[in-house]
């Protein structure tokens, strides 16, 4: 590999090996092929496990313990460098997001380890790719050359943050006005955040792995045993199964009209909505909670579906949200029925969409009746938003920012 050109930090809003891979994994693993990608992984780490990695990496580091507290565990995955800093844990996890201690805890201290850590590895000149706005704008004090906020969700809508939501609105403003370039995933992000940088903010709408999720088609991509043994047709979901975004009571309604038919759901329970309550769908002898499943299987699982459904809610989070699925499942070849998304609205006519649960029932009829409708023109418009080709969009306009910056 030649010299990279760049070194980017970006200070992402979930851990690498989540196992639900999002913008941030796709985007820095396609910028790591060529760049020096260092990724600050988010969330709760704790003293001892963090102690524990360090200390098999480097048993001398038992002689500096100081070290324990304030040195990242450094790992290389897929193509970049993952840094996890120590976050207090006990005590603070307990409190709401919005008080003061957590923020610190969770942002703060976060950023001041990773300026530390810059700073001794003389690192005086990277692109700092923000994406949790919780950072907010002390961020600008990382040693950089160019400061870049990537705005893939309205966080203040997620419930953990809704409650008390004012906190995070103003970094985010804040952050907004100092960074120098804004990307915003939907419309409707657009809209709102270029008020805060009007020169500066663009849309680059949410893509999907197209050449990945392809694979369904193969013949020998196999389906995986738990979807081949449900009975067709299949309607299936992939995705987090949490109550702010996922309508389950038109999945109720759905199973409850159409017992002859399967809803399989494949995706972690919860995640970004902990009081997501699943019991009632559990009850369903035609609901299927098949839990989360390796990003490396959902082709097989796409392949097992015979219409992929994404029956979101309409709501103040989803009005913003662009979902990566959708092109998702447009790459795979599977009729794909979806609620009235604000943000894929120029796409409709490549998908069925419903208002209410009769019109879904309605479209996975149509669907079921002619799969094969529409197909070339799903997959053609996944081949054509790729993230090669929405990583190159959003460089275009870092290295312009850059040049005009040194002109």
């Amino acid at each position: 590999m030649s010299e990279p050109v760049h070194t980017i930090v970006c200070l992402s809003s979930q851990p690498w090996a989540d196992g639900m891979w999002t913008n941030k994994q796709h985007i820095m693993s396609r910028l790591g092929r060529r760049h020096r990608v260092l990724h600050l992984n988010f969330g709760p780490t704790p003293l001892w496990p963090l102690a524990r990695g360090k200390l098999r990496q480097s048993p001398t580091a038992a002689l500096r313990p100081w070290s324990l507290l304030v040195d990242p565990i450094e790992r290389q995955q897929d193509g970049v460098t993952t840094l996890d800093f120590y976050e207090p844990v006990l005590g603070v996890r307990k409190l709401p997001r919005h008080h003061p201690l957590a923020i610190a805890a969770t942002y703060d201290l976060r950023r001041r380890l990773l300026a530390r850590y810059l700073r001794r590895r003389g690192i005086n000149d990277a692109i700092v790719w923000v994406y949790h706005p919780g950072y907010g704008p002390a961020v600008a004090e990382l040693p950089h050359k160019l400061l870049a906020y990537d705005c893939v969700d309205e966080y203040a809508a997620f419930p953990e943050y809704s409650k008390q939501p004012e906190w995070l609105v103003a970094r985010e403003r804040a952050l907004c006005e100092r960074a120098d370039v804004v990307f915003t995933t939907s419309q409707g992000l657009f809209e709102v955040k270029r008020d805060f940088n009007p020169d500066n903010t663009y849309l680059v709408h949410n893509v999907g792995d197209s050449a990945h999720f392809a694979k369904a088609m193969d013949l020998t991509t196999v389906v995986p045993a738990d979807i081949a043994a449900l009975p067709k047709p299949v309607i299936g979901y992939v995705g987090a199964v949490s109550d702010y975004k996922l309508n389950a009571g038109w999945l109720l309604q759905l199973a409850a009209k159409r017992r002859d038919w399967s809803f399989a759901l494949v995706g972690p329970i919860g995640v970004g909505d902990p009081s997501t309550d699943i019991g009632r769908l559990r009850l369903e002898p035609n609901v299927h909670l098949l839990g989360h499943r390796d990003y490396a299987q959902l082709p097989g699982y796409l392949k097992g579906f015979d219409v992929a459904a994404i029956p979101h809610h309409i709501n103040r989070y989803t009005h913003f949200s662009f979902p990566i699925k959708f092109f998702e499942f447009l790459a795979s070849g599977k009729p794909v029925v979806i609620s009235a998304l604000p943000a894929v609205e120029r796409y409709f006519d490549a998908v069925l969409v419903a208002k209410d649960c009769d019109e879904m029932i309605a479209h996975c009829e149509h669907a079921l009746a002619d799969p094969l409708a529409g197909r070339e023109q799903r997959v053609a418009l996944a081949q054509q938003n790729s993230w090669d080709a929405r990583v190159a969009r959003l460089m275009e306009q870092i290295e312009r920012r850059l040049t005009a910056a040194s002109a």
